[in-house]
C-alpha cells in the first residue's frame, strides 16, 4: 500500500485492520475461500480515501467474479450492499 512501511508494525496492523474491515463489509470472510486476494483488496484502499468506497469497489470487482460464477442472486445482494456503502461516503 501507498506509504507502507514493510518493518513499522503499526501501519502493518492498521493495514490489517483495514482488509479485514473490507472484507467484513462485503462479506469476503472465508479464509479458505477467499475471492479477492489483499493485493486486490490494497489496490481499492489505495486508490479511496475512504474505507467504505475501496470495499464498494472491491465489492463491484467481486459482483463481477460472482456473476461469472452464475451465482446472481449473491451478485444482486452484494450490488445492494455496495451501493449503500457509496451512500455513505
Amino acid at each position: 500500500m501507498r506509504g507502507h512501511y514493510e518493518g513499522n508494525s503499526a501501519d502493518s496492523r492498521l493495514i490489517k485492520v483495514r482488509l479485514a474491515k473490507v472484507r467484513f463489509l462485503i462479506g469476503d470472510t472465508n479464509k479458505e475461500e477467499s475471492f479477492l486476494s489483499n493485493k486486490e483488496i490494497e489496490f481499492f484502499l489505495d486508490e479511496e480515501k475512504s474505507d467504505n468506497m475501496a470495499a464498494a469497489k472491491a465489492g463491484e470487482a467481486l459482483v463481477a467474479k460472482l456473476m461469472a460464477l452464475n451465482e446472481y442472486e449473491k451478485a444482486e445482494q452484494l450490488r445492494k450492499t455496495c451501493e449503500k456503502l457509496r451512500d455513505r461516503v
